[in-house]
């Protein structure tokens, strides 16, 4: 299958190199660029996108903490877990969708691992929608596992009621 560098003429530059990529403690001066992502990101009908205040609060909470992924200087992607004794959830990932499929998502992921090891957890737990198979695929490739199902947790906009999957990582795999 040709790529659009295959059919670009003879005679024309080569395409601009990616932006780096950076990922970066987030704190509240992060919240616009987080929201930024997260209002691009999560499709309204499913109803988990979180307000600002959320999120902004949750920022503020000891044990809590973000991330944000750069691309250059444009927001890309974000994370937001929250530490309990030696377990860690990751509360929300999102990654903008002109950013997908550039390993962003899978690179927020194991910061949040690495975070979580280097605040003494033991494993880290998340939820995710039933039918969001791109996330359940990228935490399967991680290593994380089905524990649980919550019937009924999400609901949508239109009234709709989705299960979610609860999966947990054991931290102790990332020293494999």
């Amino acid at each position: 299958m040709p790529s659009a560098v295959d059919s670009l003429p003879a005679s024309a530059p080569n395409p601009a190199p990616n932006p780096a990529l950076t990922i970066l403690p987030a704190d509240e001066r992060h919240l616009e660029a987080m929201m930024a992502v997260m209002h691009a990101s999560f499709e309204p009908q499913y109803g988990e996108a979180w307000s600002s205040a959320q999120v902004g609060a949750t920022l503020a909470l000891p044990g809590c903490w973000g991330r944000l992924a750069l691309l250059g200087t444009q927001e890309a992607g974000f994370s937001l877990c929250r530490a309990a004794g030696p377990e860690v959830e990751l509360l929300l990932i999102a990654v903008s969708p002109q950013a997908r499929r550039q390993g962003i998502g899978q690179r927020l992921l194991l910061r949040a691992q690495e975070d979580a090891v280097a605040r003494g957890a033991t494993e880290i737990f998340l939820e995710v929608r039933e039918d969001n198979h791109a996330a359940k695929y990228l935490y399967e490739r991680a290593g994380f596992s089905q524990v649980g199902r919550r019937p009924d947790y999400y609901s949508g906009k239109d009234g709709s009621r989705r299960a979610a999957i609860t999966m947990r990582f054991a931290l102790e795999k990332l020293s494999d």
